[in-house]
């Protein structure tokens, strides 16, 4: 791996990525994405979490189901990159 981030922690960022959670106010709730990475790796979810944040990718905030979302964009769009995952940087618009 090129940024020592494990597959899962890869499809979380990509999931967060996607459904464009870069801010506090827009936010992913953890409970369901507890459910959706489960069915795809049997690593441990909250391990998984727990390196995330350490390494600086993601934050939290903590209601009654945990919302997550990404706080660094560059470094998450440059390991999504780094892997082969598709993503934009800015404004890019389709000829």
């Amino acid at each position: 791996m090129v940024c020592d981030l494990t597959n899962g922690e890869l499809f979380i960022l990509n999931i967060l990525y996607s459904k464009r959670n870069f801010k506090s106010d827009a936010t992913y709730n953890s409970e369901k994405l507890k459910g959706i990475f489960s069915r795809k790796y049997s690593q441990k979810f909250d391990k998984v979490l727990k390196n995330l944040k350490n390494q600086g990718y993601i934050a939290s905030i903590k209601k009654a189901d945990d919302k997550i979302y990404i706080c660094d964009f560059k470094k998450a769009v440059a390991a999504l990159t780094a892997h082969g995952y598709t993503v934009t940087t800015g404004r890019e618009r389709p000829l």
